[in-house]
């Protein structure tokens, strides 16, 4: 299971789609919020990138509202900054890889909303499309970069 937590601490101002995070201990582990289209399945706006310098690899993945037991969770899909890049079904297709349950506040990150200056991923080293250098999970906010077009 993957577990994030947002540090109810957050910047002035900075969307999600805009902010920049480092791994605490291994500033070349990023993680930022790409925008992306919305559907009823598919309504934060925001994908997570989870980008290792070292090997060069980005990984995404699209919050989602699911289930009543309180938990959201997040489903790993393919490259969303691809010009081809197409919501997945909510029953999978090509661009859903697969799911991991996460909490995170109360709601999913949603475009447009005050990023938090922390992010905990508390299972990111047991993770199965982690880089197998991540062995912290603190991710600390760098600050707000310019909008992605």
């Amino acid at each position: 299971m993957l577990a994030i937590a947002l540090a109810l601490a957050a910047t002035a101002t900075c969307p999600f789609e805009n902010a920049q995070y480092h791994l605490r201990h291994m500033e070349a582990v990023t993680l930022t919020f790409t925008s992306v289209a919305t559907s009823r399945d598919w309504p934060s706006g925001v994908a997570l990138a989870v980008h290792y310098k070292s090997s060069g690899h980005t990984n995404y993945f699209l919050p989602w509202n699911g289930g009543n037991d309180g938990r959201k969770n997040v489903a790993h899909t393919t490259d969303v900054t691809r010009s081809d890049f197409k919501l997945p079904s909510p029953d999978g297709g090509p661009s859903r890889l697969g799911d991991m349950v996460y909490n995170i506040l109360d709601e999913i990150p949603k475009k447009g909303e005050v990023a938090p200056a922390h992010i905990l991923i508390p299972d990111l080293s047991d993770s199965d499309w982690k880089d197998d250098a991540t062995v912290k999970q603190f991710f600390d906010l760098d600050g707000c970069i310019p909008p992605r077009s």
